[in-house]
């Protein structure tokens, strides 16, 4: 039990919990994932029955890995100047990748025509990117439109799935039975009701009617 437990820890500690700290930026995510993978293949060399395993189920979630989402590693801190440019060659060449063997892979090895389009739908033509500097690409108004829009996009499963944790852990401390946590749901979708957001005239409104 003991060796099951430092176990454990060390996986959580190197592995999963860098991985769930950085998940919510989304243009940071088709890195973090490949980087994931290669840190669960290199875990092997201390555990091959746990990193053989994270790595099957892993291979069920590579979404931020398809190559929809790698043109998002462009506005990314955490890719070099180097891969970034080996990305946009790659979609001006507009190849094949597949999705085998991702802890050899880079990013740039995964663009296929869909990258291209994907970023051309947030109002970047790849072309003006390429044979230039990424240094210089902020000085590029198409390039900080799409930054902008990238910046502020989240990462949708990270945040469900966080909501749903916290909410779980809130509904454990305060409820005890089924019927307890469905009132409590009713009173929450009431409140919502009578509350739809946080401005100042909504509370005031809500304040006075509470207290006549």
């Amino acid at each position: 039990e003991q060796n099951n437990l430092s176990e454990f820890f060390i996986v959580a500690a190197h592995i999963y919990v860098p991985a769930w700290i950085a998940c919510p930026i989304a243009s940071d995510a088709p890195a973090n994932d490949l980087m994931l993978f290669t840190r669960i293949k290199q875990y092997s060399e201390i555990n091959k029955v746990i990193s053989n395993a994270a790595m099957k189920k892993l291979q069920n979630h590579t979404r931020y890995l398809g190559s929809e989402i790698i043109p998002l590693s462009l506005f990314s801190d955490r890719v070099c100047d180097t891969e970034k440019k080996l990305i946009v060659e790659a979609m001006i060449q507009s190849g094949a990748a597949e999705l085998n063997k991702l802890e050899k892979k880079q990013l740039h090895e995964l663009v296929t025509s869909s990258s291209t389009a994907a970023l051309q739908s947030l109002g970047l033509n790849v072309t003006i990117l390429s044979g230039t500097d990424p240094k210089t690409w902020e000085e590029i108004a198409e390039f900080c439109y799409t930054k902008a829009i990238v910046k502020s996009v989240k990462v949708i499963n990270d945040t469900a799935e966080r909501s749903v944790a916290l909410m779980s852990t809130f509904n454990q401390s305060i409820t005890k039975t089924e019927s307890e946590m469905q009132k409590l749901i009713q009173v929450v979708e009431d409140n919502r009701k009578c509350i739809p957001d946080c401005r100042k005239s909504i509370l005031m409104t809500y304040a006075t009617v509470a207290t006549d």
